[in-house]
């Protein structure tokens, strides 16, 4: 990517953040939370993702899950927009990737929400079937970008069922990563703390703090 476009890509991130942060923060109605939501994500789909294709494998199982079709995410990597030089995907890239697969999504603000209400949201966004990607950073020096998805939630064992396809690799099954969740959705469980520990260090170009799609499909 040139440099004129590379600076273009963070003006255009700058703004997009901009505009994101003065969205109405989302109201947390507490009646509509379940104790336990689950949707359905199998081992089988728990794809690992080549070199900095998060982000459209990510997508990838946003479609699987929701229109119930096989997709395959190495398409989605290749077709997926709005990369910058170092291979990372902007977040405007995913929300187009889904709207042109069919997926409506919501980008709530977030940011002026308590850690407590951040939980209550993914807690009833997935209590409507809807799961939400995020963020974060998988490192300890807060230099590694990264999205997963969160397919499920138990309030009761305070778990995140989450699939992350940066998961270690599963050694009996090339291009699989392993699965910790058993008949569980996704690949990992995350507690309420860690998953907040994984998302407060998201963002770009001090931009999408706290950054979630929230995905749904009705086939109407």
């Amino acid at each position: 990517m040139k440099l004129g476009v590379k600076i273009f890509a963070v003006f255009v991130t700058i703004i997009l953040g901009i505009t994101f942060l003065y969205n109405p923060p989302p109201v947390i109605d507490k009646s509509q939370i379940k104790a336990t939501a689950l949707i359905d994500y199998p081992s089988k789909f728990n794809y690992r993702q080549t070199m900095n294709d998060c982000g459209p494998f990510n997508t990838a199982a946003v479609v699987r899950a929701l229109k119930k079709e096989e997709i395959d995410p190495q398409v989605f990597a290749e077709e997926i927009g709005w990369r910058l030089p170092n291979g990372y995907t902007l977040p405007w890239g995913l929300e187009e990737q889904l709207e042109e697969n069919g997926i409506v999504i919501e980008k709530p603000n977030l940011k002026s929400l308590s850690d407590e209400e951040r939980i209550l949201f993914l807690q009833q966004q997935l209590s409507q079937g809807k799961p939400v990607i995020i963020l974060g950073d998988l490192s300890e020096t807060n230099s590694f970008k990264h999205y997963v998805t969160v397919f499920g939630f138990d309030a009761l064992k305070d778990e995140f069922y989450i699939y992350d396809s940066l998961h270690d690799k599963n050694p009996g099954l090339e291009g699989m990563t392993k699965d910790d969740n058993a008949e569980l959705p996704g690949n990992r469980t995350f507690s309420s703390k860690g998953l907040l520990v994984f998302w407060r260090d998201g963002g770009m170009y001090g931009m999408y703090k706290w950054y979630a799609i929230v995905a749904s499909f009705s086939d109407v």
